[in-house]
């Protein structure tokens, strides 16, 4: 009898709940939360900025070059318009592979002339000195293999927090390339000339340089393959993307060519950079509390626990943990509608109140660079 009388509270308190209640549904209204490649320490770049190399390149750079912009790209074009200015091409004299950037740049001012390789390389390490992650870009021929000389040239990519994009750099002629306002990579380039597109591609000079005219014809001659250097448990290599080219070669201009991978997949290279990976979970009490007023209300039917669910429906208490893929990491910093949130071992507890809610995540590096913003639009109502 007291056990008929005690479910038969359960369901008064149950039926009396539901009546005060209403459903409230939590709703994801727009989201750029996704999942990321964390590969990429495979990118042969400096574990540290805080070295003596990368120190002494900016000091150069900035006792030479009064910045006029300091947010990006606008910044890229004028280092690179300053790498182009520091010596005239010499495509037969080749650096001495144990020559720095900064070793580069002295010899340069006193009248050395380097190849499109070393303008590649100088750029790269500037931008990455300043704290942006860079590459150098090796472009090959479709006759890379056995075409004669000049089938390769060497020019520069940049990751653009604020386009959330690579972008290409040419240094050796100090161009950059853009389509309908777009700022593009050499990637993209290779794809409007596939959708016979590439007439509409402005081809930008940040200053007045030779081949401005020649360079559209120049740069596509080099639209077979784009490689980039790998490191993987103590090897490197070159990721090569095929893109006009097929083959996977084992010579350039005839001579010997080695220690390259081959990929179709141009998410390999082309992968988002300086993000944050938000994973949302509720916190233990909030998982009982739910499981217990559900179990409360004895639901037997498909009905029942329709019109139950206001009561054990999830209350927006989260734990949020962040993970991310930003090269010299320092911390995340996380606004919940425009308030900063305190994060603790790599996470943080919100509690979202009713109405619509803007979540951000920020990843900054230890030079103080905030990388591509993590955001969610999540409804309470």
């Amino acid at each position: 009898m007291k056990r008929i009388i005690l479910f038969g509270l359960t369901l008064l308190l149950c039926n009396s709940l539901r009546a005060q209640s209403e459903l409230k549904k939590i709703e994801v209204l727009s989201s750029n939360n996704t999942q990321l490649v964390f590969d990429h320490t495979y990118q042969k770049i400096t574990d540290s900025l805080s070295t003596s190399d990368y120190e002494e390149l900016k000091k150069y750079v900035l006792d030479d070059l009064k910045l006029k912009n300091t947010s990006e790209p606008e910044m890229f074009f004028e280092l690179m318009t300053w790498v182009s200015s520091q010596w005239k091409h010499n495509g037969w004299n080749a650096a001495d592979k144990s020559l720095t950037a900064l070793d580069i740049l002295k010899n340069a001012k006193a009248g050395e002339q380097y190849r499109c390789v070393e303008y590649g390389k100088v750029l790269k390490d500037v931008l990455l000195s300043f704290g942006y992650i860079s590459r150098a870009v090796n472009l090959r021929s479709v006759d890379v293999a056995y075409g004669g000389g000049g089938m390769g040239h060497v020019a520069t990519e940049v990751w653009s927090n604020n386009l959330q994009k690579w972008i290409f750099l040419d240094p050796q002629f100090n161009v950059y390339a853009k389509y309908q306002n777009e700022i593009l990579n050499i990637y993209d380039i290779f794809k409007l000339k596939e959708k016979a597109e590439f007439k509409n591609i402005e081809f930008l000079n940040v200053s007045i340089n030779e081949l401005t005219e020649t360079y559209p014809k120049f740069i596509t001659r080099y639209l077979g393959y784009i490689g980039v250097y790998q490191i993987a448990k103590n090897n490197t290599y070159g990721l090569v993307l095929q893109m006009e080219g097929k083959d996977e070669y084992l010579t350039f201009q005839s001579m010997p060519s080695g220690r390259n991978v081959f990929t179709k997949n141009k998410e390999l290279i082309y992968h988002d950079i300086n993000r944050c990976m938000v994973i949302i979970n509720y916190p233990e009490n909030e998982l009982k509390r739910s499981r217990n007023k559900m179990k409360a209300c004895d639901i037997k039917t498909a009905e029942a626990f329709k019109e139950n669910m206001c009561l054990f429906a999830a209350r927006p208490n989260f734990k949020l943990s962040l993970l991310n893929n930003m090269p010299w990491f320092d911390k995340y910093e996380v606004y919940l509608n425009d308030k900063e949130i305190e994060v603790k071992n790599n996470g943080c507890d919100i509690v979202l109140p009713e109405g619509i809610n803007e979540l951000k995540v920020v990843v900054v590096n230890k030079i103080g660079i905030k990388g591509v913003p993590t955001l969610m639009k999540i409804r309470y109502q």
